[in-house]
């Protein structure tokens, strides 16, 4: 079967849906599928082209047996919101022009966001005559106007419409949680059109290991050090402002260090606000290799996420599964009614705590830093619900089996 996949990002991005979608496209040329991969060159979460790939206007290569075609992207350096709409369009152009290098699919994959590439699938979708399959990983333009990244009524309408035509003419959606689905249902798409396919995480690789890793060892961080751990993409979302506050209140606890590990357009601004506050418990770190990953997890006595108060259902952070397989305890600081609020409580992993409460979230951290036992607790409870709900082969087994259906 042919399959081509259309989406924003694609390893060598080490965060956002890059990597999910290069295993998903792995996996299928593994099982003898001919697959091809429409994107743009890497830039995130840093907003800036790597290295090799810049003053380029398209380029070809193969990772794993998948043929992927670049094309130039629109890349601001800290985009706001017509910055933010040119860079979602000329990532649609972009890919439909790497469109007529790709041979005639039997089915298509789209990634959304952003949803003016699910509008370039549409059209090929419909010259080709291939199904469409749209894959959501971020419910817009929801998480948009939630974070104040979207703010003028007229074009919120517009991109409500937009949504509406997307999820109208594709053929298929797969979404990730039930509470998107919910999303998706009150804004009128039948519950037969959606399929519900948990994003996955690689549990052997990720793992409980000793908390003594290479990563404590490369870093000078001694086994007398609590370490707190946030890794991933540091943007207007996960409200990371909040972190720093909550280690202004641990300040008094000599042994805790907060680490936060990653890259985005809001860790130039964290990191100002950390010199300011003379914050010395906090330590920003560029990305780990993927190698280190596992190491870096394991050697965390408290995983953390974040996000803003005004994010709901909208989003469920890939970075949790992994939390969850690393067998770490994790405190999440998110809206009670989302996603992620309710996985920490049916796995039983950590604590929730209000966002943007950083006085709530020091408590938390200052009680689980007390207790081990309960820190053991959550951290085996989260690895056995990761093993139950969120096995990679089976999550890529199931979007086979689908992409099988809709070609027949």
């Amino acid at each position: 079967m042919n399959i081509l996949v259309l989406g924003m990002n694609y390893v060598p991005e080490k965060t956002a849906i890059g990597p999910l979608t290069a295993d998903m496209c792995a996996y299928l040329a593994q099982r003898g599928h001919d697959v091809a991969v429409a994107t743009g060159f890497p830039h995130y979460p840093e907003w800036r082209v790597y290295d090799g790939y810049r003053g380029r206007l398209f380029a070809r290569e193969v990772v794993s047996g998948v043929a992927i075609h670049r094309g130039y992207v629109y890349v601001p350096g800290k985009p706001n919101a017509p910055q933010r709409v040119i860079y979602d369009t000329s990532i649609a152009l972009s890919a439909g022009l790497s469109l007529l290098k790709c041979a005639h699919p039997d089915v298509m994959v789209v990634l959304s966001p952003p949803l003016q590439l699910v509008l370039t699938s549409i059209a090929a979708g419909r010259v080709w005559r291939a199904p469409v399959l749209l894959v959501i990983k971020d419910i817009v333009p929801d998480v948009a106007v939630s974070v104040g990244l979207l703010k003028n009524p007229a074009a919120i309408r517009l991109a409500s419409a937009m949504e509406r035509i997307c999820y109208r003419c594709v053929d298929r959606i797969s979404v990730i949680s039930q509470g998107f689905a919910s999303n998706l249902m009150s804004k009128g798409v039948p519950k037969g059109k959606i399929s519900l396919i948990p994003d996955w995480v690689d549990l052997d690789s990720v793992r409980p290991l000793d908390r003594m890793s290479r990563f404590r060892r490369n870093h000078g961080i001694g086994a007398d050090t609590f370490v707190v751990l946030y890794a991933g993409n540091m943007s207007l979302k996960q409200g990371l402002e909040n972190v720093l506050l909550a280690a202004e209140q641990l300040r008094d606890q000599a042994s805790v260090h907060f680490f936060l590990v990653g890259e985005g357009t809001a860790r130039e601004g964290l990191c100002r606000m950390a010199d300011h506050r003379r914050l010395s418990n906090v330590t920003f770190l560029p990305f780990e290799s993927e190698e280190m990953f596992p190491e870096m997890l394991a050697a965390a006595d408290i995983l953390l996420l974040s996000q803003r108060a005004d994010v709901r259902d909208a989003v469920l952070p890939s970075k949790f599964l992994k939390y969850m397989g690393a067998g770490r305890p994790v405190v999440a600081a998110v809206h009670a009614d989302s996603e992620t609020a309710l996985y920490v409580a049916r796995a039983d992993c950590g604590d929730v705590v209000p966002p943007e409460q950083p006085v709530e979230l020091a408590d938390a951290i200052r009680r689980l830093a007390q207790d081990e036992c309960l820190r053991r607790r959550f951290g085996t409870n989260g690895r056995a619900f990761a093993e139950k709900h969120f096995s990679r082969d089976e999550a890529l087994r199931a979007y086979e089996e689908l992409l099988i259906a809709m070609k027949q």
